[in-house]
């Protein structure tokens, strides 16, 4: 298949997704064309695409694309947020395998986007940080202090950060049994019984019943 006709295809709203993560995790060429257009390409439906089948791959053979980590870094400084949004995925997925602990160099800047200038990229943050703490146990009191802190460190609408605090509740649920600063997670969920977001509130009634808070 040659370049345009690889567009093409990825292009295409119908585009298969589990066929194309099949084929760059088999073929090294068009895996690194596949990430090429998705670093490169102003097309949405072009680099979206990319990312669809580069995050389902990199989710089942990380150590396929850790020697792009530096390209996937670069992406959580980029002005387009969705570029921030992919940045964010990739590099959750790849540190299941981060053997060099780049994430290490990473992660001041990575935690800026809890409070991101797109409410949606910081709940894409969110929806990371919660497969890192699983890869990375080692940040996951850092991860709670900063997440109950959410009323102070994000600047977004109070519907917006009520909203937020159902996915910080999702990260909270994997991480409860870990963190040794229980007294504070219990204290945030059991707060959000009264929350503004039917969402938020939904989620914490259902730890609570589930831990007994």
């Amino acid at each position: 298949m040659n370049r345009s006709g690889l567009i093409n295809k990825i292009a295409d709203k119908h585009v298969n997704i589990a066929y194309f993560a099949e084929t760059v995790r088999n073929d090294e060429n068009i895996r690194a064309e596949v990430i090429r257009q998705l670093l490169t390409n102003n097309n949405i439906m072009v680099y979206y695409h990319c990312y669809y089948i580069i995050s389902r791959a990199s989710e089942e053979e990380p150590e396929l694309f850790y020697e792009y980590w530096d390209d996937f870094a670069a992406l959580l400084d980029h002005h387009n947020s969705y570029h921030r949004d992919i940045g964010l995925t990739l590099i959750a997925n790849l540190t299941k395998i981060d053997e060099k602990d780049l994430f290490s160099g990473l992660y001041d800047k990575y935690i800026q986007h809890f409070n991101d200038a797109k409410f949606m990229t910081a709940q894409c943050f969110l929806q990371n940080i919660k497969k890192i703490v699983m890869h990375k146990k080692q940040y996951i009191e850092d991860i709670v202090k900063l997440l109950v802190e959410a009323d102070n460190r994000c600047h977004y609408p109070k519907k917006q950060k009520e909203l937020l605090k159902s996915d910080i509740i999702d990260v909270f649920a994997v991480v409860y049994r870990c963190t040794i600063n229980k007294g504070i997670v219990e204290e945030f969920i059991t707060a959000q019984r009264n929350s503004l977001s039917p969402k938020t509130r939904k989620k914490a009634k259902s730890l609570i019943n589930k831990y007994g808070l």
